[in-house]
């Protein structure tokens, strides 16, 4: 078995890979006052829930986007699963990054990028992760990682216009039937959702013009991949799969364990 990790600012998604499968996944909070001991308390619960004990791991890959928790996240598997991490940082891809500070781009940008040229091939692509930011990321038939747009996700705007304004209320987002609202509710559904799904069309529009693209593929993942309808993106090849960057995540191990100089492995006292 292998156990992925993707830290991002919100949750904390864990996975856990029997070969090529993914066998089980849940989602922790991010909580930078935790300690390795905390963190694995939690996760050795809801793993002891599956019958799965630490020894059944032959290695583990940390993907984060907060390095603080990166530190913190390495101790513990090295403390409880005596098992050394693959990191993305320096780790070996199937494309190449063409960012121009390579060292910005965040390891589930990278993670998707890689999922997307694995299991996709060689075709223009672009991958929608809906999380507490929402990124576009591009990759090209040549297998190039170009880069991409980054904006606020869904709740992160629905807390901002909640908390800053004195009459607007905290709603449940879900697709609105029409543009027109007829509550504040629905208006302010129709405001995120719609206009999401607008900016995002536009976007899509701006990337095939820049790249020379007849056609992309669509790739929507995240907690939030769900929340437009495929039938509103302007595209007509679009996937979802919530669990897409895990899976990037273990494309990444598989590149930097197996032969090679930098493979995970359990660590002798």
């Amino acid at each position: 078995m292998v156990l992925v990790f993707n830290i991002g600012n919100t949750n904390i998604s864990v996975g856990v890979f029997e070969g090529n499968s993914l066998a089980l996944h849940f989602k922790i909070r991010t909580n930078i006052s935790y300690t390795e001991d905390q963190y694995y308390a939690v996760i050795h619960t809801l793993l002891d829930k599956e019958g799965i004990s630490e020894t059944d791991f032959e290695g583990a890959v940390i993907g984060s986007v907060v390095p603080a928790i990166t530190h913190i996240f390495e101790h513990m598997l090295r403390k409880y699963f005596r098992l050394r991490p693959v990191e993305i940082a320096g780790s070996r891809l199937n494309v190449k990054n063409k960012y121009k500070n390579k060292g910005e781009v965040g390891d589930d940008r990278l993670a998707n990028a890689v999922g997307a040229r694995h299991f996709f091939g060689k075709r223009d692509m672009v991958i929608i992760d809906f999380g507490t930011g929402i990124t576009l990321d591009v990759v090209n038939k040549k297998g190039e990682y170009l880069g991409g747009v980054i904006m606020p996700g869904l709740n992160l705007s629905l807390h901002g216009l909640f908390s800053k304004t004195a009459k607007l209320p905290q709603v449940k987002l879900k697709y609105p039937d029409h543009v027109l609202g007829n509550t504040t509710e629905t208006s302010i559904q129709s405001g995120l959702l719609n206009g999401l799904t607008g900016a995002i069309n536009h976007l899509i529009k701006g990337i095939k013009s820049e790249i020379k693209a007849k056609k992309i593929k669509v790739i929507m993942t995240g907690g939030d991949a769900d929340m437009i309808p495929v039938e509103e993106i302007s595209e007509k090849d679009v996937v979802i799969d919530k669990n897409f960057t895990l899976r990037g995540f273990k494309l990444i191990y598989d590149l930097n364990s197996a032969g090679s100089a930098v493979k995970a492995k359990k660590e002798k006292d």
